[in-house]
């Protein structure tokens, strides 16, 4: 994996507005009763969320449901929400919601939270959503009504649930006022416990974890008043308002070191870093990618059914890239993937252009006017002034495949950027690459892209520089036999304008194609363990390392008995940060130590890491 997916930890980019951590107490014993008196909780981070502003890019959003009333917005949410972790692997959120109406009724008009935390212990390509949702929903009438448990381990009113259910989560809850009732309130506060075994999370772990969540404050008003002009319902989101794989999610990071009483958080980096290619001629948008800027550019693959690849994705990028195969409209249970593509894709930006290139392996090149079976790629861009009905950005999809004849073509967004901006396309044909001929092996094709960003609200100095992004593969091929016929869609990161996900990226100018040393990035002299992800695992696991120079990097894995079992070459990478996916589907139950060997061939140096452990357990 190469440096476009390895974040340059220890350089300086303004603070992510997607993410937050969450302090461990350190052991302190939080009582659930709402009354947040506790001396840790002074000491968590926070954010807050407030209708009518954005709680932070690139997804969050707010919005007044039409279905929930027609009165003027006059008591808006303005939210507190705090975050920690407990050594025994429990996640703490305190939701302080000052509301002089506290009151539910049948959807949307209720006050409460809706959040969605995504498990990661389903095994699936992409991540499970478990919804939490407490809310006075469906609590109509009922004067002083405590709010309802709903969501993954809900069961209703707290006095009606399990304690299997209060054991995943649980919560306490104050209201300063009556709910249900005509009289003026001041508020009410959640203080949430989660169990993030029952999600796949080790927040225990020396290495840390990232839990991604996202919740939206839920706020009706006056309902109680007999004045129905004045009743209104607005729900204001951090990242997403649903349970789902939609829109993105916000990252909570918590790790053992990081404590009530440790000081100074660590940076929370970006997950991607674009290269600045203005050192290099730009390049003709012709499919051909044969300037140098192309050759020199870090890249990262797409590939059906590689899970291991997927791992090695930055930030949250396993969990949310994925893929899909659509039915076709055929019976169950699917054809198999005879012929699965496979793309490298380079980005990089020049002045205010992104360049975007998906060179594609694939033996049967076919065009279809069935979205479902088409062959081609679609770049996903954040759109930094166009937003939806719920203030959260509107992503633009730039779609090229081959229709039914067999033409390249430009869908979706991409027509009218190219028309309107100085935005080009390019396709060319790998070998003797034929189109809709069933009787030849292709090589596959190329994409091209030179994005005019100012079309999608960038200034032309391109502002902050952040971009939010996502890419999609598509692979269709059909046969003679019409039952053997498929689709597939493969992305990093989203699929589509509505998720699930994006990096948090920036263009740093800084940082720049071809050239080898980079003044934003402080490396360290030696070859240091970051560790591995998941640990323990079965089969596969992602380690991660940082290089003090670009090398020829080898894995050597050794058994209790200091006998080498496994030896795995990563090929030549670049100084930084990086990772490589280790199988270890022959090896036996047990502990294992790991080692990395970095081969300077500039020096003729060898640098070796220390060794650190993982464990398989099958």
């Amino acid at each position: 994996m190469i440096s476009l997916l390895m974040t340059a930890v220890f350089a300086q980019y303004a603070p992510r507005k997607d993410a937050i951590w969450a302090r461990s107490t350190e052991g302190a014993t939080i009582t659930l009763d709402g009354v947040l008196n506790e001396s840790v909780w002074s000491q968590a981070e926070s954010l807050k969320i407030v209708y009518g502003q954005s709680a932070g890019l690139p997804t969050s959003g707010w919005i007044k449901d039409p279905g929930g009333g027609n009165g003027a917005v006059t008591n808006a949410t303005d939210a507190t929400v705090k975050f920690l972790v407990s050594p025994d692997n429990q996640l703490y959120l305190a939701f302080t919601v000052p509301d002089t109406s506290v009151c539910g009724a049948a959807w949307p008009i209720y006050d409460g939270v809706l959040m969605s935390i995504k498990s990661i212990n389903t095994g699936s390509v992409l991540t499970s959503p478990w919804e939490y949702f407490l809310t006075w929903w469906e609590t109509t009438d009922s004067v002083g009504a405590p709010p309802r448990f709903n969501g993954k381990f809900g069961g209703g009113y707290p006095s009606e649930r399990t304690a299997k259910q209060k054991a995943a989560w649980d919560a306490g809850i104050f209201v300063d006022g009556i709910a249900n009732d005509p009289l003026r309130d001041k508020g009410y506060v959640f203080e949430m416990r989660v169990a993030l075994d029952s999600l796949g999370y080790d927040a225990t772990k020396p290495e840390g974890e990232i839990i991604q969540l996202n919740f939206s404050i839920w706020d009706a008003d006056y309902f109680y008043e007999n004045d129905p002009l004045k009743v209104y319902s607005t729900r204001t989101s951090w990242q997403s308002f649903w349970n789902g794989n939609n829109s993105n999610v916000g990252r909570v990071f918590a790790r053992p070191d990081v404590t009530v009483s440790s000081g100074v958080l660590p940076d929370i980096p970006p997950e991607v870093i674009l290269q600045n290619g203005a050192a290099l001629p730009a390049p003709a948008i012709d499919g051909q990618l044969s300037e140098a800027v192309w050759s020199e550019v870090d890249s990262f693959k797409i590939r059906w059914d590689d899970n291991a690849l997927r791992m090695t994705y930055p930030g949250v990028g396993p969990y949310r890239s994925g893929q899909f195969q659509p039915s076709l409209g055929l019976p169950p249970p699917l054809p198999p993937v005879l012929d699965p593509a496979e793309a490298t894709i380079r980005i990089f930006f020049r002045g205010h252009y992104l360049y975007f290139s998906a060179d594609i392996n694939d033996q049967l090149v076919q065009g279809s006017n069935s979205y479902d079976a088409i062959d081609g790629i679609m770049l996903i861009l954040g759109d930094r002034t166009d937003l939806d009905l719920d203030h959260k950005m509107i992503f633009k999809q730039l779609r090229v495949n081959f229709n039914g004849t067999g033409q390249e073509m430009g869908f979706d967004f991409l027509p009218e950027m190219v028309d309107s901006s100085d935005t080009e396309f390019g396709v060319s044909l790998k070998g003797n690459t034929t189109i809709n001929v069933n009787t030849d092996i292709d090589e596959g094709f190329i994409i091209e892209m030179k994005v005019d960003l100012t079309y999608i609200g960038y200034p032309p100095d391109l502002g902050d520089k952040l971009i939010f992004m996502g890419v999609m593969l598509a692979d269709g091929d059909s046969f003679d036999d019409p039952l053997q016929n498929y689709g597939t869609r493969t992305w990093w990161f989203r699929e589509n304008g509505g998720g699930p996900a994006t990096p948090w990226a920036v263009m740093d100018p800084n940082v720049s194609v071809g050239i080898e040393e980079q003044q934003a990035i402080v490396l360290p002299k030696t070859v240091e363990l970051l560790g591995n992800y998941p640990n323990p695992f079965n089969p596969t696991t992602t380690l991660q390392y940082s290089l003090p120079a670009t090398g020829e990097v080898e894995l050597q894995v050794f058994d209790v008995l200091g006998r080498q079992v496994a030896r795995q070459s990563a090929g030549t990478q670049r100084m930084g940060v990086r990772q490589i996916a280790f199988d270890g589907s022959v090896l036996s139950s047990g502990i294992y130590y790991y080692r990395i060997h970095l081969l300077n061939r500039a020096t003729g140096s060898i640098v070796k890491s220390q060794t650190a452990k993982m464990l398989l357990v099958k």
